[in-house]
């Protein structure tokens, strides 16, 4: 597929290293991301993927090397506006108790939303796009299925309009139909301009990746073993 870019980089690593539990999983990686493009991180369980796409959401700490969006650090942005303009989307989403209309409208209570509304019809257009109808609002977000959870938390990250989507296996408990529902409503973001960094093993995703990094080539010797 051809990708989808502007040629200027958005989302850039110089030389960064990431740990978790004390141990280092990747070193030495330099990579940039650019706006409408989706770049999918691969390599074995245990490489530093998920770690990765945490480091990037500034949830944990880049040990070394340097992280740029838009050419300006974490530090120099405020880490609220950077958290707010890179997103992180887990596998198994976190939600309050609450119904699903409050938790969609929950991130636009916060500062780095200011300026910003919720907008129930775009949020009812997007829970239809994904197959989900739009009784699901009235439902308690936690009493949904994980697949449901999925779609719900993919809407809410799209809602906010970040700069970068970072997605964490987000379609491993959907369909095939929720699925090309996903992949559909992804491609339209990208070709808008969001950058987009995905990790997955799900294969039907193919179709939305412009490129693939490999992170067992910038693994530590000492995560390899394990």
């Amino acid at each position: 597929m051809a990708a989808k870019t502007t040629g200027m980089p958005l989302l850039a690593t110089d030389n960064i290293s990431i740990a978790a539990a004390g141990r280092v999983l990747v070193s030495g990686l330099t990579f940039s991301v650019e706006g409408g493009e989706t770049l999918r991180l691969s390599g074995p369980s245990g490489c530093g993927k998920t770690t990765l796409l945490r480091a990037l959401a500034q949830l944990v700490d880049v040990r070394v090397g340097d992280l740029r969006l838009g050419g300006s650090s974490p530090a120099e942005l405020g880490y609220p506006t950077w958290r707010a303009r890179v997103s992180l989307l887990q596998q198994q989403p976190a939600f309050h108790d609450e119904p699903v209309a409050d938790a969609l409208a929950r991130p636009f209570q916060f500062a780095t939303r200011a300026g910003r509304r919720y907008l129930p019809d775009e949020a009812v257009l997007l829970l239809r796009r994904l197959g989900l109808a739009e009784s699901v609002l009235e439902q308690h977000a936690r009493s949904l299925s994980v697949g449901q959870q999925q779609r719900v938390a993919l809407v809410r990250g799209l809602l906010v309009q970040p700069a970068v989507l970072l997605l964490d296996e987000p379609t491993s408990a959907l369909d095939d139909a929720s699925t090309t529902a996903v992949v559909e409503l992804l491609q339209e973001r990208a070709a808008g301009g969001l950058a987009i960094i995905v990790v997955t093993h799900d294969l039907r995703l193919n179709a939305l990746c412009d490129r693939t990094l490999d992170l067992s080539l910038f693994a530590c010797a000492q995560a390899q073993a394990r």
